[in-house]
């Protein structure tokens, strides 16, 4: 079983005001049962603005939760099934999308990870309560040109001794 959270907008060029938009992929594949799936994922409220509009989840279960936003979380899936446990049997599985606005100066990291407490709103997924988030740094402009200054070298070098 697997929880992942990955970043699947740009994370090169985050400036105050894009969009970083997180994926989470999920495995539960060797029988697991479970009848309730939860995840919520926390930042520090001071960085970024949830943005609970674009966010998606997709339905493993009859019944599908809000997928709401404090000013210091935002719920990623949320799921029961009233039947009883089942077994979903998914591999590397996309189940949620998650949205936020940077608000944030330039040279800023920030920080995803997923809730732990309490018990009624932390991760639950199969089991599984606790996964790794994911770190988005915002590069100052002076590192980026730092950057951008020695890949032109290294193309003028290699350009040289063709």
């Amino acid at each position: 079983m697997s929880v992942n959270l990955v970043v699947a907008s740009d994370p090169t060029d985050p400036a105050p005001g894009s969009t970083i938009v997180l994926e989470t992929y999920v495995t539960a594949n060797a029988g697991e049962l479970d009848n309730t799936i939860f995840g919520a994922i926390q930042f520090s409220d001071a960085l970024v603005n949830s943005n609970a509009a674009g966010n998606w989840q997709s339905p493993l279960f009859s019944s599908q939760g809000a997928l709401t936003c404090t000013t210091a979380w935002c719920v990623a899936f949320s799921q029961v099934n009233p039947a009883g446990p089942i077994a979903v049997n998914l591999t590397n599985f996309l189940i949620a999308r998650t949205t936020f606005t940077m608000d944030a100066p330039i040279g800023t990291v920030f920080r995803f990870t997923w809730r732990t407490t309490p018990s009624t709103q932390r991760l639950d997924w199969f089991g599984i309560t606790n996964a790794p988030g994911v770190t988005i740094p915002v590069p100052e402009p002076g590192t980026a040109a730092l950057l951008g200054v020695g890949l032109l070298g290294m193309a003028l070098a290699g350009r040289r001794t063709t």
